[in-house]
Parts: C-alpha cells; sequence; structure tokens
C-alpha cells in the first residue's frame, strides 16, 4: 500500500511531493522539496526508512542551497545512531525521531506513534535537520492533543509553538503560516 502526499511551503515558497510505501513491518518514505527561500534556491530530497512503532531507523538527506550541495545519512540500531562511516552519533540521544525543517511530514512520525490523552503534553527526543543553516542537532519538543485532529506543537528550547491540523490518519494538513496540504492519494 501507498499513499502521496503534496504540501505548499508557505513560509518559504517551496512545494514537497511525499510517498509513503508501507511494507508489512517498515515504512519507506521519499519525498522531494523544491523552490525558494528567500532569494536562494532550495532542492531537498529525504528518504526514511521506519519500524512498525513510526520509529526511525534510516533517514538519508541530500540537499542544495544555492551551489552548495549537502548530504547527510544515518541509521538508528536501538538507540545508537551511526552516520554512513558506522561512527557513533553519541550526540543524538536516544531520539528515534527526525524533524527535518522543511518538511510537515516529519511532525507526523509522532502524531501517529504516540498514544496520546488529550491535554496531556508528551515531551519527545529528536535528530533535528535544520536544511537552511545546515546544522544538525539534538532537540526536545513537545506535542499535546488539543481534541479532534488538533495538536499543540512547541519548541522546549525557544518560544515557538503552532496549533497543527491533521488528517484522520496524522498526516499534517494544517501548519498555521507554514504549511499547507495541497493534495493526498
Amino acid at each position: 500500500m501507498q499513499k502521496s502526499f503534496v504540501w505548499k511551503g508557505l513560509l518559504y515558497d517551496t512545494e514537497e511531493h511525499c510517498l509513503v510505501h508501507y511494507h508489512g513491518s517498515e515504512v519507506i518514505i521519499r519525498s522531494e522539496i523544491e523552490g525558494w527561500a528567500g532569494k536562494l534556491p532550495v532542492n531537498t530530497e529525504y528518504f526514511l526508512k521506519l519500524n512498525a512503532n513510526g520509529e526511525v531507523l534510516e533517514v538519508d538527506i541530500r540537499y542544495t542551497l544555492g551551489q552548495e550541495e549537502y548530504h547527510y545519512a544515518y541509521t538508528r540500531n536501538g538507540a545508537i545512531w551511526s552516520d554512513k562511516t558506522g561512527a557513533d552519533c553519541a550526540d543524538f540521544g536516544e531520539a528515534v525521531f527526525v524533524d527535518i525543517s522543511l518538511t510537515p511530514f516529519t511532525n507526523t512520525l509522532p502524531i501517529r506513534s504516540l498514544n496520546f490523552t488529550e491535554g496531556e503534553p508528551q515531551e519527545i527526543s529528536v535528530v533535528y535537520f535544520d536544511v537552511l543553516e545546515n546544522t544538525i542537532s539534538h532537540k526536545v519538543q513537545r506535542y499535546i492533543k488539543k481534541g479532534g485532529n488538533s495538536w499543540l506543537y512547541e519548541n522546549t528550547d525557544d518560544d515557538f509553538s503552532a496549533l497543527i491540523t491533521t488528517d484522520d490518519d496524522g498526516f499534517v494538513t494544517d501548519y498555521p503560516n507554514i504549511f499547507k496540504m495541497l493534495k493526498t492519494n
């Protein structure tokens, strides 16, 4: 089974085409984001491999900012992250999710994976890819189910928050002023 999504970037002038393949106990995601971040052209491709719980097993992300190209690949085995050379990435902590700055898809990972009780916050650990700054870091984020398909998302290290809306399957449909789902199949 597979699903496809198209999101429009509102903060930056981008468009994402995402394909989600369900293969038994694994989920494979392939996505491409193209557009502009201010005056800078940006092209991002990412690949995610998830286990049956929606936790990231592999992430491969390639992006071009202007004329500069970047490529990062990581795998997770239990609580251990390693890069494409096999080197340990202890800085990633015990994160089981990733967050990629130019896509709302990665917000879907904890929303679909965790059991939420309305009004009760859940903090998660993520590996955060800030594409425009070309940085990778460990972050703690908070999600609170507000009711129905509404979720309050908060960064724990600054004052950013957003009320995200999803479809019935947990895929982000509206991330106010940042992303809007255009199409799903």
